[in-house]
């Protein structure tokens, strides 16, 4: 087929598969940078320690007091968007 003098170029042939082939680069390159840190930098000792990650879901399981309302529903049908619990 020819449209406006030049080849139509195929979607499933042409354009489908370059764009499935530019996220091979952009993984490389964000793999790069996050995990293997080319640029520098480190993990924050946060992240990188289980014992702050065990007290911090002890903290949360034990009840850390709510800074936040009572919690509420959307009810659309009815027009109550905001009727508490």
């Amino acid at each position: 087929m020819s449209a406006g003098g030049g080849q139509m170029v195929s979607f499933t042939k042409v354009i489908l598969p370059a764009v499935f082939a530019s996220f091979v680069p952009a993984y490389v390159f964000w793999d790069l940078a996050r995990n293997r840190k080319i640029f520098g930098g480190t993990c924050a000792p946060s992240y990188a320690d289980k014992n702050w990650e065990k007290e911090t879901i002890a903290k949360f399981d034990s009840g850390w007091p709510r800074e936040a309302g009572s919690p509420v529903v959307m009810n659309p049908i009815g027009r109550q968007n905001f009727s508490k619990v």
